[in-house]
């Protein structure tokens, strides 16, 4: 095949094109691809073209590989890293064509970004929300995870700063790398000493072999330290030598060993006033704190609970094997208007436990937890945070767009819905 040829044409054409051989290498790339990649023609071919994407279906959900196994490949839209580490959305589609393989795409970011926009929430991992306010945030966290700098999360517990965490590393150049998470609260001090930096043979009494600690499991990957606020300040001093110099010394140990990790803290408390207290070491605050993320409380989010509700009830209808489609109207204004001390995390407990009592297709005020009980009369009467378009979204979105459950859980007649989803565009 005379790739020249084709791209002389091809090159006139808006859509990027990469020619790919059996063995995953470029071979050919025209004009558009380049200035969607950032990648010049010289720099892209002889190279994988998983190298130059850096999308994930390359690694878990491949199409040149599904079409060699006699599988389709669907045209999708993935997420791709440019040269700049900028990342864009795509529209995919790989076939066939002379002993090679033709990949076609187009740059959709801007439709896929405004669309995001329009239904007013933004999905990435197991990171959902609707807050625009973290829009800017998500958008940027692909950037962030690239840039392989230390990161301190903050949030009350409960907020899903592991989620935020997993993200990052989902994210990053380590993603294929050891993952190690420690809770620097759940141990004391020696113990959480001897955890994240191991120990050598005869360091203690019980210490009968060599243990490589945590830095050591996640050598060349991603270590995470969750609740970092509770580290005592004479361990602090320690991670501090670790972080600064990317050498350890386990305990019992003289010579110090290389380490390569990336570092993710996370803590519900305010670092910066804990260091104005003197618990926290100022040269570590600022050594973890290069790229900060705070994550607002539930309650500061009341447009995301629907769609929490939603993502957990999806997620136990298939632990639990039941088939329920949603939550009532009295059930969702509980929820919308209690504060969540336990975040996320609570009102995933809250639907469990929706799960083990309810024998309905919709979770009701009678399913929900005691001390959510307790409060009903007096919560569901306040107004619902939510218009009446908005409502109606909800709950079409809760069922799936069936209509009649629509209704019944919006607790209108389905011509009156009907008469609603006209006047607001919705049909």
């Amino acid at each position: 095949m005379e790739n020249n040829n084709y791209l002389q044409i091809i090159d006139y054409l808006f859509e990027g094109i990469f020619i790919i051989d059996n063995n995953f290498t470029i071979v050919g790339i025209n004009k558009a691809a380049s200035e969607i990649t950032g990648y010049t023609k010289k720099e892209a071919e002889g190279k994988r073209c998983y190298e130059i994407l850096k999308t994930d279906i390359c690694r878990i959900d491949c199409p040149i590989k599904k079409l060699k196994q006699g599988k389709s490949a669907d045209e999708r839209i993935i997420n791709i890293i440019t040269k700049k580490n900028e990342e864009k959305h795509i529209k995919l589609k790989i076939f066939p064509f002379n002993n090679n393989w033709i990949e076609i795409f187009q740059d959709v970011t801007r439709e896929v970004e405004l669309e995001k926009r329009i239904n007013k929430r933004y999905i990435i991992d197991d990171i959902i929300t609707s807050d625009e306010k973290l829009f800017d945030l998500l958008s940027a966290l692909p950037k962030i995870a690239l840039s392989d700098v230390s990161v301190l999360i903050e949030g009350e517990s409960g907020v899903g700063k592991e989620v935020f965490a997993t993200a990052l590393k989902n994210l990053s150049k380590r993603k294929d790398q050891p993952f190690v998470k420690i809770n620097c609260a759940a141990l004391p001090d020696t113990l959480l000493e001897s955890e994240l930096f191991g120990y050598k043979r005869g360091a203690f009494t019980d210490a009968k072999k060599d243990k490589p600690g945590l830095f050591m499991q996640a050598h060349k990957g991603t270590l995470f330290l969750d609740e970092i606020g509770d580290m005592s300040l004479s361990l602090q001093a320690k991670l501090l030598r670790a972080v600064e110099t990317g050498e350890i010394v386990p305990l019992g140990g003289i010579e110090s060993e290389k380490v390569d990790v990336r570092i993710i803290a996370a803590t519900n408390k305010d670092l910066s006033v804990e260091v104005k207290k003197g618990k926290f070491r100022e040269d570590l605050f600022y050594r973890l704190n290069v790229v900060n993320i705070k994550i607002p409380p539930l309650r500061n989010r009341k447009k995301d609970i629907p769609l929490f509700i939603d993502y957990f009830i999806n997620k136990f209808n298939i632990v639990y094997r039941k088939d329920i489609k949603g939550i009532t109207k009295n059930g969702l204004n509980i929820l919308l208007n209690y504060d969540f001390p336990g975040n996320i995390r609570e009102l995933k407990n809250i639907i469990e436990h929706a799960f083990v009592f309810c024998d309905k297709d919709f979770i009701d005020t009678d399913d929900l937890p005691d001390y959510l009980k307790n409060i009903k009369e007096e919560n569901t009467e306040k107004p619902h945070p939510f218009n009446e378009k908005e409502r109606i979204i909800e709950a079409l979105e809760i069922t799936k767009w069936n209509k009649k459950k629509a209704a019944e859980l919006l607790e209108i007649d389905r011509t009156t819905l009907w008469r609603k989803m006209k006047k607001y565009g919705l049909l």
